[in-house]
């Protein structure tokens, strides 16, 4: 299992992981209104970190959420969390919301400041050279996957499904096709 490093980033500000508040009043935690991009970073370098910001912006894009950093200040978070974290293999988790609104309404104000955190795991080098166990199971997400949204409620039940299965992951199927793994 991953385990989350010391440092985390949040809203402009690395600080300890475990330190870290987000309100209740966050729309990412009250409807899951938010994104996220998970980028793997190998002896301290993110892989296709480009192909991972263009995907955070479009993700952003058609939740009609503000991206609030530039692609510059988006790679500059990534090494900035991975060196605090001690470079090598990791994962960066990047999640933005839309961010804190005054009460909790489905209709959303324009005016909203996105709520920006990020934090690091480790990855397993020997993952990579002698392979994990996995299960197929039916992708029964909703059907814009295109979107990197964090709800992330069937993949919680699917990856629980391979856990109980003595698997590290379940690959999802749609219709005979291979969408993504679980995790």
């Amino acid at each position: 299992m991953a385990a989350t490093l010391a440092t985390a980033y949040l809203n402009g500000e690395f600080l300890p992981a475990d330190e870290a508040r987000v309100s209740p009043l966050d729309r990412g935690f009250l409807f899951g209104d938010a994104v996220y991009e998970v980028i793997p970073v190998h002896e301290g370098r993110p892989l296709l970190l480009d192909a991972h910001v263009r995907r955070l912006g479009r993700s952003l894009s058609a939740l009609g959420i503000d991206n609030p950093h530039s692609d510059g200040e988006w790679a500059a978070l990534v090494a900035g969390l991975s060196e605090r974290n001690g470079g090598g293999d990791l994962a960066v988790y990047l999640q933005v919301t839309r961010g804190v609104d005054a009460g909790r309404d489905h209709v959303y104000p324009d005016n909203l400041v996105p709520t920006v955190f990020a934090m690091a795991t480790t990855l397993s080098a020997t993952d990579y050279t002698t392979g994990v166990k996995a299960i197929t199971l039916p992708d029964i997400r909703w059907g814009r996957c295109d979107i990197k949204a964090t709800a992330l409620l069937a993949n919680v039940l699917a990856r629980q499904t391979a856990f109980e299965a003595d698997a590290i992951d379940a690959i999802l199927l749609l219709q005979g096709e291979v969408t993504e793994g679980a995790a």
